[in-house]
């Protein structure tokens, strides 16, 4: 009710504004060309809600890069993680990717029409570019894969037939270096060519601790050059061919909650972990490398026939590698010697449309998209040299006196080194340094679709738009190559149990007396005389804690906290295609969108709209990957699960199994979005005002969530969104010069139904199954990281003076205080209030000076976080970028 109060509020006043408003020409409200719709129009005629960034305000607010749009637009929010190229995308509260290679965004990122697959293709800096819209809501019917969430288009300049170009650099804190230059001009009559390039480079500022060095510096730079031939009126070619490279230490992290295994690690084993609190300070073995190369060449033919129609090709071949060697346990301990991983992708993608228009009924668009991708991706996860030390000083039962009045756990005692003798194991076979698991996964996908809108003009003020698409996606996935050394993560504890819990009651429970827990024949035979009692001791086995008849004692399974607490990652893999899974999805859908638009007065247009967004499924390649629950007994009887043969046999049943919470983490069914929308914009003399309402269902949602010993990938059955969203720019009459910008997004998600969700481990909702597995329902719960307000207040002031023209530009950007994420502690929150500024003065001779600042009152606030790498308790996050201040000269010509 509050956001319909509001919408009422808005949609009042604009109206009042656009109806009383004088009848004179617009003066002062600029007209903004868009092709959110993949045809030209204004802003204005758009009936949709998209917000554009200009050149202008991506100059003069110091926006370098992708990341930093969210500052200017609220719907939008980019987190990084726990490296350069791992960026997330997300619109409206919906988006996802994270650190899994086989997760595709619910974003989809284009630049000059052609659809970049990876987030990492995208953040290279943002040079020579004419302007930024951001389409919030479904757009799969006009841009198919990966859109349900909404469409990130990047337009970059094309070339011109006058001679120009501009030359900048800038200087700022932490060594920061930023040159960029492009020039553009005729090779002759009907060819311009144009070529811009940049670089960026900066110190960390993060501090390692532990090795030296810095961590999240800038190493990276970039060319594009274009050619742009118009022979005719009638045919125009762009043919565009582009190259970035990225070689950066990235990600700090904050250690927010320190757990117990914390101590361990500083005080027992002498080594370091990151700081807390803002320190910007991280403990490391080793420097994070990750390097990243992009290329490609697209072609976009555009053909006119007549003043009606356009036939266009974009044509488009791109390259995309992408390495990681990153210190995974963040700490000086070498508890992971490699955490690798590589990523090769080749895509081709080809499209075509036809427009035109319908006389004066209206247009129509007609349209088809193919694309082939290849994806290979080499990963390698290995403990290291202090693994075992570790993990027997957490799992010791005994203590040893090393000084008078000091006691340390005694590693003899430790849990490991009893279940190695009593499996048969040599002593230090677990955890052993080398040991871990690799994989090559290769994945193709195909993809076609066919689509088509039309608006149809029902009256000269009312537009019918229909819209209708066909997708088709075909996914085939080889994970046959793996290498497996890991036999702990393969063993059942829940069966190693059950004879130390009868072990654990001979002797204080006369039931018992004469049994010897370790004889199958006098088990069975308790077994039959008592079946009740078994029976419980059965359940108790599987982690219930209860007290058995005439004891009064509560038990336990002592070796279940071991898989509490993740000491089983990398767990039994079980490779595919096989007889059971054969490795491949084929999935389609109809995408669609209905809306209808009525141009109110010649200043305010008010539209509602219904679409619905699909995306293909999701396959998990990471260590993590477990065949579907219904395959586990089909893959047993044929003998291929988990044939790693980590135990001498060709198949195990691990614990998870045994709990019953194995599987399902094979690959995500496919993503559905359905928006119901309406909204209004307006344009009256000092300004405009958009405002649009949504309410927003998503189906299976593709949720790929990081719980410190791998990635739970699981649909969220149904995810539900009400929001108001609205976006000014208003120009006062009594301030010549001033332009205020205000924007902003209230909105309310939850969870309807989010059964085996990812949680906090040990939390009530991970315990309500009883089993402590770190997954519980969500069901009915707000949905983390989506704040209930997220605004943009902006203002520019520019002012005429003799030797040129100074402008003055701040805004700030502000989120209200929510829970980070799902699977964090609920007082692990993010709060966002933050200022940028800048003053510039454009000299008429054509240099331009500009002072800013990023942050200006130093805002700290988390991007995101995760459960810590084999450190149960323990919680980390992403801090945000602290402030940065420099200097830019530029000079056009």
């Amino acid at each position: 009710m509050k956001m319909f109060s509001k919408a009422a509020a808005l949609g009042t006043t604009a109206i009042l504004c656009g109806l009383v408003g004088t009848t004179g020409a617009l003066a002062q409200v600029e007209t903004i060309t868009v092709t959110s719709q993949k045809r030209e129009q204004t802003l204005q005629e758009v009936p949709i809600a998209v917000s554009v960034v200009q050149a202008e305000t991506l100059e003069n607010a110091q926006i370098v890069d992708a990341i930093d749009l969210q500052s200017v637009v609220p719907s939008l929010r980019v987190s990084q993680l726990e490296r350069s190229s791992n960026a997330t995308f997300i619109i409206r509260g919906q988006g996802n990717g994270a650190n899994n290679p086989g997760i595709e965004p619910s974003v989809a990122v284009y630049i000059d029409g052609v659809f970049r697959s990876r987030a990492g293709t995208a953040l290279s800096d943002l040079m020579g570019i004419e302007r930024v819209e951001v389409l919030r809501g479904p757009q799969s019917t006009l841009f198919g894969k990966n859109a349900t969430a909404g469409v990130v288009s990047i337009i970059t300049e094309e070339p011109q037939f006058d001679f120009g170009g501009q030359a900048e650099i800038t200087l700022g804190n932490y060594n920061s270096i930023i040159t960029r230059g492009s020039v553009t001009g005729p090779i002759s009559d009907t060819v311009a060519f144009s070529l811009s390039g940049s670089m960026n480079q900066r110190d960390g500022y993060f501090t390692n601790t532990g090795t030296g060095g810095d961590f999240n510096n800038r190493d990276r730079w970039a060319l594009r050059g274009q050619l742009l031939w118009v022979p005719n009126d009638e045919f125009s070619l762009r043919l565009i061919a582009d190259y970035d490279e990225i070689d950066e230490n990235c990600c700090g992290t904050d250690r927010v909650v320190d757990g117990a295994a914390g101590g361990v690690i500083r005080d027992l084993l002498g080594g370091q972990t990151s700081g807390s609190g803002f320190t910007y300070e991280i403990a490391t073995d080793f420097e994070n490398q990750n390097t990243i190369e992009n290329s490609g060449i697209s072609a976009q033919a555009d053909w006119s026939f007549g003043d009606t129609m356009t036939l266009s090709s974009i044509t488009s071949f791109r390259g995309y590698e992408d390495y990681i060697d990153y210190e995974g346990d963040f700490t000086t301990l070498e508890l992971l010697s490699s955490n690798v991983r590589g990523l090769d992708v080749d895509t081709f993608s080809q499209e075509f449309r036809l427009t035109g228009e319908l006389g004066d009924r209206g247009f129509f668009l007609l349209g088809a998209y193919f694309s082939t991708e290849d994806m290979t991706v080499e990963d390698s996860r290995q403990y290291g040299a202090d693994t075992r030390d570790y993990v027997d000083i957490l799992t010791a039962s005994g203590v040893i006196q090393v000084a008078p009045g000091v006691f340390v756990p005694d590693p003899s005692t430790s849990a490991i080194t009893g279940i190695e003798v009593a499996s048969g194991f040599a002593p230090g076979t677990f955890f052993a340094s080398g040991n871990g698991t690799a994989f090559t996964a290769e994945q193709s996908d195909e993809q076609f679709q066919i689509f088509g809108q039309v608006d149809f003009n029902l009256t000269d003020r009312l537009v019918l738009t229909g819209g209708l698409a066909y997708f088709q996606s075909d996914k085939e996935v080889d994970f046959l190559n793996v290498t497996r050394t890991n036999p702990f993560s393969d063993l059942n504890l829940v069966a190693i149990g059950e004879p130390l819990i009868l072990a654990g009651l001979i002797g204080a429970n006369p039931l018992f007396t004469g049994t010897d827990p370790t004889d199958p024949l006098q088990i069975g035979a308790f077994a039959l005389a008592n079946p009740a009692v078994f029976a419980q001791l059965q359940a108790l086995a599987t982690g219930a804690s209860t007290a058995f008849p005439g004891s009064g004692a509560p038990i336990t399974n002592p070796l279940l906290g071991l898989f509490a607490a993740g000491l089983q990652p990398l767990g039994a893999l079980t490779p595919f295609p096989n007889s059971v899974e054969d490795g491949r999805t084929s999935d389609s859908d109809w995408p669609y969108t209905v809306r209808l638009a009525f141009d109110a007065t010649d200043r305010t247009n008010v539209y509602a709209s219904f679409s619905r967004g699909f995306k293909a499924s999701s396959w998990n390649l990471t260590p993590d990957t477990r065949p579907a629950s219904a395959d586990i007994a089909a893959l047993r009887a044929s003998g291929e699960l988990a044939s790693d043969n980590a135990l001498g046999a060709p198949t195990v049943v691990t614990t998870a199994e045994a709990l019953g919470v194995a599987g399902n983490q094979r690959f995500a069914r496919p993503e559905v979005t359905e928006t119901f929308e309406i909204g209004f914009k307006t344009r009256f003399d000092f300004g405009s005002l958009d405002v649009a309402y949504f309410d927003q269902t998503v189906t299976d949602f593709q949720s790929s969530v990081f719980q410190g010993a791998g990635f739970a990938v699981i649909n969220a059955g149904e995810q539900s969104a009400t929001g108001l969203e609205f976006d000014s720019v208003l120009y006062p009459p009594a301030f010549d010069g001033l332009t205020i910008n205000l924007s902003g997004i209230w909105m309310d998600a939850q969870y309807d139904d989010f059964q085996g969700a990812p949680v906090v481990s040990g939390s009530p909702e991970d315990l309500a199954d009883g089993v402590q597995d770190g997954t519980g329902d969500l069901s009915g719960s707000d949905v983390a990281g989506i704040p209930s307000f997220a605004g943009s207040f902006g203002v520019q002031y520019a002012r005429d003076v003799s030797f040129g023209e100074l402008m003055f530009r701040a805004d700030w950007q502000y989120e209200s205080e929510v829970r980070l994420l799902d699977n964090l502690p609920e007082n692990i929150t993010r709060q966002v209030s933050t200022i940028n500024a800048s003053v510039g003065v454009n000299f008429n001779n054509g240099l331009e000076a500009l002072l800013w600042a990023r942050n200006l009152n130093e805002d700290e606030y988390y991007t995101s976080g995760f459960p810590t790498t084999l450190q149960s308790g323990s919680f980390s996050a992403y801090p945000n970028q602290p402030r940065t201040y420099g200097l830019t000269l530029r000079s056009r010509f």
